[in-house]
């Protein structure tokens, strides 16, 4: 069976994404629920990247998680929203599905450990 590859498409960025940045990331728009679909904000988790390569991401929401263990609550700037972290739903993307605002965002070394934390309550370990 012969498909043709996806497009290889530019990165809107002007440099690779570095861990701890929030971005934009244009989710497919072919996704099937419960998949993220739309445009909203990740947490690069990626200890290194390339401009033209692959990031691994966990996706952002808005959308309160007050049931949901493995939602982490952020609060980036005082005059932002509440916004939780899906610890459990790491994904790799491609760098260039990725935008900016004017300003990056970067969480906090200590709020990042906390989620990578919870990330990892998530994972399988060794001998599961």
């Amino acid at each position: 069976m012969n498909e043709t590859p996806p497009p290889r498409l530019k990165p809107r960025l002007k440099s690779a994404p570095r861990i701890r940045q929030i971005f934009w990331c244009n989710f497919p728009k072919d996704a099937q629920l419960p998949e993220f679909w739309k445009q909203r904000p990740v947490l690069v988790v990626s200890k290194t990247s390339k401009l033209n390569g692959c990031v691994t991401v966990l996706p952002i929401t808005s959308k309160s998680q007050p049931d949901n263990h493995a939602a982490y609550l952020i609060k980036l700037l005082p005059s932002m929203q509440a916004s939780w972290v899906i610890c459990d739903y790491l994904t790799t993307i491609a760098v260039s599905r990725l935008s900016a605002t004017d300003r990056i965002c970067r969480l906090s070394q200590e709020e990042f450990n906390r989620v990578i934390s919870l990330m990892w309550e998530y994972l399988p370990h060794p001998n599961h």
